[in-house]
């Protein structure tokens, strides 16, 4: 039986991960040798110390990997303690410059919409832009993109290609499951389910990843917090107070778990008469602004409530992409603007 080619055993050895830092163990400089005799395989793995727990919980991995490919033979591990091999404990998506979170206390409030029109903001500038639809429950920014149901993607090697849409890359789980499929799944697969979308995903190099979040506080937003160093948040609310309330608890929430609040985005700001172009304060005024002031957050802008915009979400396309001398466009422009100034302060 031929030896299988150290090449192919790399590769393979790719798809092993540690289990702390969520990276494998090649990028990790582990790695330290690969000797492929007849029959034999020999790999010497480099740690930081001598931790047995991590150590046979690697082994197991790539004992199971390993065994599947032909030629492999018989698989030697031995470790080898060096205090010089320093591991990289930062989660980041390698090539992935801002993953920016975006969330709300409440639904209703039109988070996906400002997800949506952001990234496309993003993608009409020349930045290369990702959206991952993190809204297990109610994922809907397939939609808003002109995308229902199930779709194939692309997949190799363990690891699964965005759609590309609009000149950017989208993930959801609405392409997983049918699009009237009722989604009953408890904490830990939200969790496991969000890490696959954040290092299964091959995002390449993007300049950002926005983040649609479910509303509320609940298990999806503590997941993330926990498996990604996020650069930031953005909060979005409605000018009422009622929702002023429920944003106040999305703020503390990502406060808590040291997740910068790059600053507030105040949807539905003023309604504009799509026949004399009035604009009139449905929904109360100047909330965005008290929000940003009672969490010491930027006020990044507000957006009114056009026809336009309540159209783009049936029709598939983002409001910003059909007209880019409009109020819609203006507004999604100061915000961006303003999220970048944000984006450096923290960096």
């Amino acid at each position: 039986m031929a030896t299988i080619e150290a090449v192919k055993i790399q590769r393979e050895l790719t798809k092993i991960k540690h289990p702390e830092l969520k990276k494998d163990i090649v990028s990790l400089g582990m790695v330290g040798s690969l000797d492929i005799q007849e029959g034999e395989t020999s790999i010497l793995l480099k740690t930081p110390s001598q931790d047995r727990r991590i150590q046979i919980g690697l082994e197991a991995q790539i004992r199971q990997t390993l065994t599947k490919l032909e030629g492999v033979g018989k698989v030697k591990i031995k470790f080898e303690v060096d205090p010089k091999l320093v591991l990289d404990d930062s989660n980041k998506i390698p090539g992935v410059k801002n993953v920016i979170a975006i969330g709300s206390g409440k639904g209703g409030v039109g988070k996906s919409t400002v997800t949506v029109n952001l990234a496309a903001m993003a993608v009409s500038l020349g930045y290369k832009v990702g959206v991952l639809d993190a809204d297990i429950y109610g994922p809907s920014v397939g939609k808003m993109f002109g995308v229902n149901g199930r779709v194939a993607l692309k997949a190799e090697e363990d690891k699964i290609y965005p759609l590309e849409k609009d000149g950017l890359k989208l993930i959801s789980f609405s392409f997983l499951i049918d699009e009237k499929q009722p989604v009953v799944w408890r904490g830990p697969m939200l969790g496991k389910a969000i890490e696959q979308f954040l290092y299964d995903i091959v995002w390449d190099d993007l300049d950002y990843l926005f983040i649609d979040l479910p509303p509320g506080t609940g298990d999806v937003q503590l997941s993330l917090a926990q498996l990604i160093d996020l650069d930031g948040a953005v909060i979005v609310t409605t000018p009422q107070s009622v929702a002023l309330l429920d944003a106040s608890r999305a703020s503390a929430m990502f406060a808590q778990v040291k997740v910068p609040i790059l600053g507030i985005v105040e949807n539905m700001s003023e309604f504009i008469c799509p026949k004399c172009g009035h604009a009139s304060a449905i929904f109360s005024k100047g909330g965005g602004e008290k929000l940003a002031d009672s969490s010491e957050a930027r006020f990044l802008g507000g957006i009114p409530l056009t026809i336009e915009i309540m159209n783009s979400g049936e029709d598939g396309k983002p409001a910003i992409l059909k007209d880019k001398n409009g109020p819609i466009y203006q507004a999604y422009k100061t915000i961006f603007d303003h999220l970048n100034e944000e984006i450096k302060k923290w960096e």
